[in-house]
């Protein structure tokens, strides 16, 4: 093995540790609760106490489920609602980016039997996640020894389909994250769109591997998908007007960092300038939050000023039938 694999594979070990040392959970707590919503036939979709919204729908024999909750607790919670509203096993389980609120719950399903599918750009990161040796009781795989959990990567663009409902998983390129995958169920128009989009929330645009440009061509491929239902990486369930207010709210974070960057606003005076009532966003409060955006889409045009733009993400759906 050479000193770089070496490297490679101890950073990817640790970074499955440290996700899964945060998916324990203490045996006092109390049972996690889940708001489950029927969105159509086959389809739910659930609030948790803690972490991201997930989703599930049938598909074939089984199940596909989207994001595996904020730790294990809430996925085994998140699996036994499945259980009761599909009343199948999940065969997939789409992982929308590694943030540990979407992604903590993984081993639970990868115990149940499902396959992993995420991004290529993270895939060794969650294979190590769900392939590390289970070391307490309590975690799900300690209980299947000898299952060896698969996880599935996705470049661009991949279809699940059974000749009754398609889903396709399509990369929209770096938004959110490097590695943001977006679910899109064709007939029913519901969109599981992980952060990408969020209902009644700001979109945190602080992730060190953002990309606000992209950010905004990929909900800008979303607004020509003609969605009807979505479920939102945060926010209510159901509306999907959060797709044109994460727009709207990204694209004036955009325009307002490129304009303190050209007239070269200080770094002391930036909270000043985005307080001042010229750039104040209608419906959107001044917050620490949305002032760390701001600060954070300078740094990253600063740095990427001199990169060439990235080809145009293809629009999902556009291929498939309605």
């Amino acid at each position: 093995m050479t000193l770089r694999a070496a490297v490679l594979a101890l950073s990817l070990a640790a970074a499955a540790a440290a996700v899964l040392a945060q998916a324990r959970t203490p045996q006092a707590s109390p049972p996690t609760k889940l708001r489950v919503e029927k969105l159509a036939e086959g389809v739910w979709a659930a609030q948790p106490e803690r972490g991201a919204n997930v989703g599930w729908f049938v598909l074939g024999d089984g199940v596909v489920a989207v994001d595996s909750g904020n730790d294990t607790e809430t996925a085994e919670a998140i699996l036994k609602s499945i259980a009761e509203t599909a009343g199948k096993p999940v065969r997939h389980l789409v992982l929308t980016h590694s943030h540990g609120d979407h992604s903590r719950g993984a081993r639970a399903f990868a115990a149940a039997g499902a396959v992993v599918v995420c991004h290529q750009n993270v895939a060794g990161s969650i294979l190590a996640l769900v392939t590390q040796p289970a070391t307490d009781p309590g975690d799900p795989l300690a209980k299947k020894p000898g299952l060896k959990p698969v996880v599935e990567s996705v470049s661009e663009r991949s279809f699940l389909l059974d000749g009754l409902r398609t889903a396709e998983i399509d990369y929209l390129g770096a938004a959110h994250t490097k590695e943001d995958l977006i679910v899109y169920l064709t007939q029913e128009k519901i969109l599981f769109a992980g952060d990408v989009a969020s209902n009644g929330r700001l979109p945190d645009m602080k992730s060190i591997d953002a990309d606000p440009l992209g950010w905004e061509r990929a909900l800008q491929n979303l607004s020509r998908v003609g969605v009807q239902k979505m479920v939102p990486g945060h926010g209510e369930i159901g509306p999907a007007s959060g797709l044109a207010d994460s727009l709207a709210y990204v694209h004036r974070v955009n325009e307002l960092a490129k304009k303190f960057l050209e007239a070269k606003i200080p770094d002391d005076m930036v909270t000043a300038q985005v307080r001042a009532p010229e750039n104040v966003i209608e419906h959107v409060p001044v917050t620490d939050a949305h002032i760390a955006n701001v600060r954070a889409v300078m740094r990253d045009l600063k740095e990427k000023s001199q990169k060439p733009a990235p080809t145009p993400a293809p629009t999902p759906g556009k291929t498939s039938s309605s």
